[in-house]
């Protein structure tokens, strides 16, 4: 199998793995991007046969020096973690129904898994690492073809301000949006304090009140009716 490819390096297989846990293919392009080059399962008989370990076990049956460079290469790189661009890419592929939920879940969670394997990998992106690892694992039951759309669309607005990203995703949901919108009030109207609040926005976004990026337009006056559109980046 050497003879014939010999062009296949450790580096096509790291390549590959990096693109799929980066985002930037899906499972299933990588399968369409190796055909007649390494044997891989679009649909394997075990969940756990993700596509990483396809092409790590493709890869020590090429070559075992090919294996270990896969290992040691990923073990120590940082750029493992969903991006940005990927999660765009992926949340696109799903809405076009080119990926299930469970193929999506299982691409955004991958660093939430507990099998005994990890990387250096580092999310750079408040807003992409808090979709991935705590909104969709929690409420991917809850959430319908238009959810998934409104993320996309919040996520390709960029407005360049995570934490604004991170509140809008979680105020995707109806429940949350009217929860945020009575506590505001009851802060605004000093039913709450700034310590109250501080333990609100922490457990719902990971902040307090010095961090969140509406605290001015809560203290100037403006209609709480306009922070919540503000805040959910709607057009």
């Amino acid at each position: 199998m050497k003879n014939e490819m010999p062009s296949v390096t450790s580096t096509y297989f790291i390549t590959l793995i990096k693109d799929y846990l980066q985002g930037r293919k899906t499972s299933q392009e990588i399968v369409a991007v190796t055909a007649g080059v390494i044997p891989l399962d679009s649909e394997p008989d075990e969940e756990e046969t993700d596509i990483t370990h396809q092409l790590s076990d493709a890869a020590r049956e090429m070559n075992e020096h090919f294996y270990f460079d896969i290992v040691t290469h990923l073990s120590h790189a940082e750029d493992t973690t969903p991006t940005r661009e990927g999660l765009l890419h992926h949340l696109e592929e799903y809405v076009a129904g080119h990926l299930t939920v469970q193929e999506l879940l299982h691409w955004a969670t991958w660093h939430n898994m507990d099998a005994g394997e990890t990387t250096a990998g580092i999310f750079d992106n408040i807003a992409v690492e808090y979709f991935c690892l705590d909104f969709l694992p929690k409420f991917y039951q809850q959430l319908h073809a238009d959810k998934y759309q409104r993320i996309l669309d919040i996520f390709r607005v960029n407005i360049g301000d995570e934490l604004k990203e991170k509140i809008a995703i979680l105020l995707v949901l109806e429940k949350e949006r009217q929860s945020f919108l009575f506590f505001l009030r009851d802060f605004v109207n000093q039913r709450k304090s700034s310590e109250d609040l501080d333990i609100y926005l922490m457990s719902k976004f990971g902040m307090d009140h010095k961090s969140f990026p509406y605290m001015e337009e809560l203290t100037n006056g403006t209609e709480l009716s306009a922070v919540l559109q503000k805040a959910t980046l709607l057009p």
